[in-house]
């Protein structure tokens, strides 16, 4: 016996309520899925540099036809909400981002020091293991310069604002 599932409006037919606007101002990625009904394998419409299951303009579309429509789904809600909103406030995406990426590089480098006992096979090898340490730290790098560059942005803003307040 068959049965027909009801539509679910899931907030992407352009509608954007203030609480999925104020999600997304905060960089919420929990509460933004919640809102807009996104399954969990599901691409978030958060900036990839924010979230690390987030999407981007220029994301190549994956030829597997799910993936494909919830990235696109994904990068139109993005533009939608930076259109209304702009930019989200990424400070905390950012540090968490930078507090992984720092656990993962002494994972690697601890990894690549001293193998554990009885470990064999593929990424054993020292070549896999130096490789996989450098692009940790390469990864760190990478988010400290996004950190530093929001700090720069923040600071030039701050002195813009300052003096018209004043006067």
């Amino acid at each position: 016996m068959g049965t027909k599932r009801p539509v679910i409006d899931r907030g992407k037919g352009g509608r954007l309520t203030p609480e999925i606007v104020d999600a997304w101002k905060r960089a919420d990625f929990t509460a933004l899925h919640l809102l807009l009904r996104l399954g969990p394998w599901e691409a978030s419409p958060l900036p990839l540099e924010i979230s690390l299951l987030g999407c981007s303009q220029d994301d190549e579309l994956p030829e597997y036809p799910p993936d494909r429509q919830s990235l696109e789904r994904s990068q139109a809600l993005q533009r939608q909400l930076l259109a209304v909103a702009g930019w989200p406030d990424c400070r905390k995406g950012y540090e968490e981002n930078l507090r992984r990426a720092e656990q993962s590089a002494e994972w690697a480098r601890k990894r690549f020091e001293y193998l554990p006992a009885g470990e064999y096979g593929t990424g054993t090898d020292l070549e896999t293991r130096r490789q996989r340490m450098l692009d940790a730290e390469d990864e760190v790098e990478y988010r400290k310069r996004l950190l530093a560059g929001l700090t720069r942005v923040q600071r030039k803003w701050a002195r813009r604002i300052a003096p018209a307040e004043i006067g």
